[in-house]
């Protein structure tokens, strides 16, 4: 009898050596059963459930997680009980990262937990900080437009190195906090709901000039800073807007807590007179008001003596000629000489119209003489 192998009996006989090999036995339960044969089939009749035996003789649930304990997955996948990464020590709002000199996923606080949000921030403490740790320089920008810079002068880009640079602008390390500008100008305001009009605030301008305007009373000003163009400077001080706001210049008395008038300057409304109080606590009334002694120059002479702006009364030491300032060019209109002679000489002195109108160029023995400029003469007043 001839007998004829053919493809579907050799996998007949494959798979009836496969259940020889691989069997299934029943047992009572799975629970402490440690005599399983690797691969074997075991069907549990108190719960109906099927194990598949393991290398080291338990069973493991078909179905279940077949993943060791110390993984990171927890769960059996059930509906109850689904497949989930375990906690791995991770704390809360932590994110798993991959550690490759260990090989595997740990746990991390993510770099967004540390920053800054638009929305702000809460649960901060005196360790947070919003800047640089390194020689940076922090920059605000507003419509793509730098507008606040904080760094050290020279990180800014501000440092003048050279060896008639002035402090602090040579101190490469000082720290600043640089304001910046639309086309090279800037300013710094302040909130003032008071202010009606003038709102507080620091400024520069297209020449370099550096200003400082506030509010007064609600709605008065004053201004201080300085003005010009093209190497014609000054310095300012404007106080307003209705004429009679004055300067007043005060000092501090520590033991009685008040302040003490010094000087006030004034003017009387809106014109062009001003008015100049010294311990008058006032507006003054006139032009110079000078409550108290006043002290000018005086000056013994030793020899000829040309007068200039720093002379006022002249006392001769001898038989000394008295050169006055030149009227054509001395810019010195109302300026005031007195000219003490206390000698019997008669020394010469530039000419000068007496008070008859008279030109005079002497100096009268024993006398006193007193001389304004009008703007064309030296006139005596005495």
């Amino acid at each position: 009898m001839k007998i004829l192998i053919t493809p579907k009996i050799i996998f007949l006989i494959a798979v009836l050596t496969t259940i020889k090999l691989f069997s299934q036995e029943t047992i009572n339960t799975a629970t402490g059963y440690s005599a399983a044969a690797e691969g074997n089939l075991y069907k549990a009749t108190d719960n109906g459930q099927l194990y598949i035996g393991l290398r080291d003789g338990s069973l493991q649930l078909i179905g279940a997680n077949i993943v060791t304990d110390n993984v990171s997955l927890t769960g059996n996948g059930t509906t109850a009980n689904p497949l989930k990464i375990a906690q791995n020590n991770a704390s809360d709002q932590q994110v798993l990262t991959w550690d490759s000199a260990s090989n595997m996923w740990k746990p991390k606080t993510p770099a967004a937990a540390a920053n800054w949000l638009v929305t702000g921030n809460a649960n901060t403490d005196n360790t947070n900080f919003l800047g640089t740790i390194n020689d940076r320089k922090l920059q605000l920008v507003s419509n793509n437009t730098p507008m606040l810079e904080v760094g050290k002068r020279q990180t800014l880009g501000l440092y003048d190195s050279t060896t008639t640079g002035l402090y602090p602008y040579n101190q490469p390390d000082a720290s600043v906090m640089y304001i910046r500008g639309t086309n090279g100008n800037s300013a710094l305001e302040f909130e003032a709901d008071g202010a009606s009009f003038y709102k507080p605030v620091f400024f520069t301008d297209a020449n370099g000039n550096f200003g400082l305007r506030g509010s007064c009373a609600g709605t008065d000003f004053f201004e201080m800073g300085s003005s010009g163009t093209s190497n014609n400077g000054r310095f300012d001080f404007v106080i307003g807007d209705d004429g009679d706001e004055p300067f007043v210049f005060s000092k501090y008395n520590r033991d009685t807590s008040s302040k003490v008038e010094l000087m006030r300057l004034s003017g009387t409304g809106l014109d062009n007179n001003v008015r100049v109080g010294i311990n008058t606590g006032a507006l003054a009334n006139s032009t110079l008001q000078n409550n108290g002694s006043l002290a000018t120059s005086t000056f013994k002479t030793t020899g000829a003596l040309t007068l200039n702006e720093t002379h006022f009364t002249i006392i001769l030491g001898g038989n000394h000629s008295i050169t006055l300032p030149d009227t054509s060019n001395c810019n010195c209109t109302g300026r005031i000489y007195v000219i003490k002679n206390p000698t019997n000489n008669t020394p010469s002195i530039s000419s000068y119209k007496n008070l008859s109108g008279s030109s005079v160029n002497i100096i009268s023995a024993n006398s006193i003489l007193w001389l304004q400029n009008d703007g064309s003469n030296w006139q005596r007043i005495n």
